[in-house]
């Protein structure tokens, strides 16, 4: 059996970025002792991949949110190879920048959508148009902010940023990443998100919600030979246990997980590959420090000091390592001089607790944590979690259990006082989004300036271990406010019987995911 293994760090763009194509069979895959495809690689068959949750559109606009259904549709501009720590070209030939503000996208010549139409400059520039105009409602309008954008010909677009910014090409990985047929989208009107029409290795069959999506090889794709597979179907499969046992009954080729206590598992019976993307951030207890009860600094270490992911991990995640500071132990970017999360200490938390009391002539506090319901692991650590506070004396602590799509509308909405919230990611550079005073997913009203100047370093310096450093003082920094209290590290893993080889790993905001064009089945 052989684990497959990365450890993702996001890095400062040195000079110019110029993308090469990676052809089929690079960046991970396979059974061998040597890390590599067993065998060369084999033409037809269908690959039946699930994951835990359902999508809500297949608008290009909003693939952001749902990776591993668009990129099958859409293809990517870019990707980054997590085996070799740096960005490639997809449907983009490359993207240079010698400034960090003055950046020019090379399309591919020859590329077509799979209605005829042509991959072009404009095609882009409608796209990018359209994620940007506040009437979509794109989730991915945030990668716009700060950005300009025109046609320079056919085959490229010159991009300006107000401020440099060495990360950009992030967003051309995933947030900008997904071009659609403009033909296409103005012929679906507002059906648009379940008429998708791309350029990447395949095209949609059939969708149905809750239960499959099903693909077949798009006869169009500019890569030669690919993508190998006839068919992909991905399926809906909520419970991680049912997702397991149909990876091992054979109904599932491909599972994804977040769960260390399976890969173990599936480790120990033998016939399968494990590969895996650890993510930068976690999930946790999040605050909302614009209300006015949770905004307390005093209050909100009280409940930082009753908190013990130890005691979580242990009964829900077994196998995952407590968590003492924003990042993994082993980052480059943790300084432990900078900053921990303050250690279990309920004797600390009731005099911070009472200090609170005295303070605002109060007797007793009731705060709310919005969390999910119908999700058995997520529900137990609400309860956990409540039990640890609970130890506070005159402090209620109450649960709020909602379905996800609610949670995720509350949480951008900031109604909540606490929220089972994360921050996961392949890069590093979404620390910004998150937790920068302006960022446009700070849903926590976080602001701390030496957390803003920091996280401004991180893109606008081309010095990596500039970065480094800044990076450094942000973990220090979020780990002594604890705006959000991850209680585990995780890492994104998929699990595939030995048939399958060739996966090429991707990152994404909820675990790993794969460029299925290069997948092919040894059957």
């Amino acid at each position: 059996m052989l684990m497959k293994g990365w450890r993702v760090k996001s890095r400062s763009l040195t000079v110019a970025v110029a993308l090469g194509l990676v052809l089929a069979g690079c960046g991970g895959g396979g059974s061998d002792d040597d890390g590599g495809p067993v065998g060369e690689p084999k033409q037809g068959g269908t690959l039946t991949y699930a994951v835990n949750v359902e999508t809500v559109s297949l608008d290009p606009a909003f693939c952001t949110l749902s990776f591993d259904r668009c990129a099958p549709i859409f293809g990517t501009l870019l990707r980054y190879d997590v085996d070799k720590q740096q960005f490639v070209g997809q449907m983009a030939e490359s993207f240079e920048s010698t400034d960090g503000k003055s950046w020019t996208l090379k399309l591919r010549d020859g590329v077509t959508f799979s209605d005829g139409t042509p991959y072009d400059a404009e095609a882009v520039v409608y796209n990018w148009d359209r994620i940007k105009d506040p009437k979509t409602l794109a989730p991915s309008a945030r990668y716009t902010q700060g950005l300009t954008w025109k046609v320079v010909d056919p085959l490229t677009v010159a991009v300006t940023s107000e401020v440099p910014n060495f990360q950009l090409p992030w967003a051309l990985t995933q947030g900008l990443s997904t071009i659609g047929s403009p033909k296409a989208i103005e012929a679906a009107g507002e059906d648009i998100a379940n008429s998708p029409v791309g350029a990447g290795p395949f095209v949609l069959d059939k969708w149905t919600r809750n239960s499959q999506a099903e693909y077949s090889r798009n006869k169009t794709y500019f890569e030669e030979g690919l993508p190998y597979l006839d068919k992909l179907v991905i399926k809906v499969i909520g419970a991680d246990d049912q997702r397991l046992n149909a990876l091992r009954s054979g109904e599932i080729d491909v599972d994804w997980s977040l769960l260390t206590k399976d890969a173990k598992a599936i480790d120990s019976e033998g016939g399968y590959d494990i590969y895996r993307v650890p993510l930068n951030g976690g999930t946790g207890l999040q605050f909302n420090l614009k209300d006015p009860v949770v905004s307390d600094e005093g209050l909100r270490q009280a409940l930082l000091s009753a908190f013990d992911s130890a005691q979580i991990n242990n009964a829900v995640y077994p196998g995952d390592e407590p968590v003492d500071a924003f990042l993994r132990p082993d980052s480059p970017y943790r300084d432990d001089a900078l900053g921990k999360f303050p250690e279990k200490d309920l004797d600390e938390a009731q005099r911070l607790f009472d200090d609170y009391l005295e303070r605002t002539g109060k007797t007793s506090e009731t705060v709310t944590f919005l969390c999910y319901a119908g999700i058995p692991a997520l529900e137990q650590v609400a309860q956990l979690i409540q039990s640890q506070m609970s130890k506070i004396e005159g402090l209620e602590f109450k649960l709020e259990p909602v379905d996800g799509a609610t949670l995720s509308q509350r949480s951008t909405a900031r109604d909540f006082q606490t929220i089972m919230g994360a921050s996961l990611s392949q890069d590093m550079d979404r620390l910004y989004s998150v937790f920068h005073t302006d960022a446009p997913l700070n849903v926590m009203g976080y602001s701390n300036p030496t957390v803003d100047e920091a996280l401004d370093t991180t893109r606008r310096s081309n010095d990596p271990a500039e970065v480094e450093k800044a990076y450094q003082v942000v973990n220090g920094e979020l780990s002594k406010d604890g705006p959000l209290r991850n209680w585990r590290y995780q890492t994104g893993h998929l699990f595939a019987n030995d048939k399958v080889q060739g996966i090429v790993l991707a990152g994404t905001s909820s675990g790993a995911s794969a460029y299925w064009q290069y997948a092919w089945l040894n059957e």
